[in-house]
């Protein structure tokens, strides 16, 4: 069972890698 979700508008993504960056930090994983 999903714990989270994230939803992601790839129209609107610019390839920043904020929301990887976020996820890494939210999951504690390096």
């Amino acid at each position: 069972m999903a714990r989270a979700k994230f939803l992601c508008d790839a129209e609107r993504c610019i390839e920043c890698n904020a929301c990887v960056t976020a996820c890494k930090n939210e999951h504690e994983v390096p």
